[in-house]
């Protein structure tokens, strides 16, 4: 077997990001929760500096792959399963972004920390356009395409819009009064249209398929987890931007009063949608599981993001709305996605060793 770098270089998934994406999160749902975890701060910082050193060690290859094997990267981006995966590279630098704001006062100056978040977010932010404009752009050309060759993972286009406008939300109080500021958040409502209906659009292609055929191959099945991403970040959105959008449009206190007021039903209601995926994510998994086991592949990444959405969205939404639902529901998530996000850690970590983690499944292309 070659295992020189070319080689690997060669066969680099695009969706290695994914493990920054569940790393990063972790870190994020940590400050969710740092008003009842003694350790949060800890759990923050240490889930950060490993979710850095993940993109570091992934944006290399990442990048030489473009330049080396350019005709390997023009494959991945015409195949049905793979260029949903694209994506991650862009989410990343956001998920890092977010991860800073809530951590990097203690990792960075005050002056330093909003640069390099606004930098983050541009990079992000264009990024995350210019791959769901190729990837609809190739797939709306290939008339091939069969129903049985889509999954959930189309829904990380659109999940990679939503999150713009978490970070962007941030970027415009702060830059509030300025130029930037006004782009901040008019990008951020723009990017919020772009993929709550474009999420809407593919989940309802998406899962017309997975009723009238048969499920994706087990090594796909995490991709089912993908779903639980869009309202739980909707969740945290309908909470975050009510402070941006107010002060923005100079909203009276009585009018942004009443936003907050339609804000936390609104989170709920979009939770509830999270919380009944997340269940049937967990029932669906667990009946592929006894029926034919899930190999391990990078494709678990997708377990680990999602529960991580989820347990942020639940601490966000208890803060707004002090019911214990929220916050047993929440932590017990947080915990799951700790324990999931070791053990495919270790996984990978292994697969790394042998290099059979860079083989591509015979379903994968």
């Amino acid at each position: 077997m070659n295992t020189s770098r070319p080689s690997i270089i060669q066969s680099f998934a695009p969706s290695w990001f994914a493990a920054v994406m569940g790393t990063g999160v972790i870190s994020i749902a940590g400050a969710a929760f740092q008003f009842v975890l003694p350790f949060a701060p800890t759990l923050q910082i240490f889930f950060l500096i490993i979710a850095l050193l993940f993109f570091v060690s992934a944006l290399i290859p990442w990048t030489l792959r473009w330049f080396l094997y350019f005709e390997d990267v023009r494959r991945d981006l015409n195949h049905p399963v793979l260029a949903a995966f694209f994506p991650t590279m862009p989410i990343s630098l956001i998920v890092i972004g977010i991860a800073l704001e809530k951590t990097g006062n203690r990792l960075l100056p005050e002056s330093a920390l909003w640069s390099i978040l606004q930098v983050l977010w541009l990079l992000g932010a264009a990024g995350i356009l210019f791959f769901a404009l190729v990837i609809l752009n190739i797939f709306l050309h290939k008339p091939e395409i069969e129903w049985q060759a889509s999954t959930l993972g189309w829904l990380i286009p659109p999940v990679s819009a939503l999150i713009v406008p978490v970070l962007g939300g941030s970027l415009s109080l702060h830059f509030y009064g300025t130029a930037w500021g006004e782009l901040n958040l008019l990008v951020s409502l723009v990017f919020l249209g772009i993929g709550s209906f474009l999420f809407v659009f593919v989940m309802a292609v998406v899962l017309t398929r997975y009723i009238f055929y048969a499920l994706p191959p087990a090594h796909l099945a995490p991709t089912m987890w993908v779903g639980i991403v869009p309202t739980s970040i909707l969740t945290i959105l309908s909470i975050r931007l009510v402070k941006p959008i107010s002060q923005f449009f100079q909203a009276g206190p009585e009018t942004e009063q009443l936003l907050a007021l339609l804000a936390r039903p609104t989170g709920v209601i979009l939770w509830g949608f999270a919380a009944f995926w997340l269940s049937l994510a967990l029932v669906v998994t667990l009946e592929i599981w006894r029926k034919s086991n899930i190999p391990f592949a990078l494709s678990w990444w997708a377990f680990i993001f999602p529960l991580g959405a989820f347990a942020t969205a639940s601490g966000v939404l208890y803060q707004a709305i002090p019911a214990k639902l929220f916050l047993w529901t929440g932590l017990l998530a947080l915990a799951g996605v700790i324990a999931l996000w070791a053990g495919v850690t270790f996984r990978t970590a292994q697969g790394i060793l042998s290099g059979t983690i860079f083989k591509p499944h015979g379903g994968s292309k």
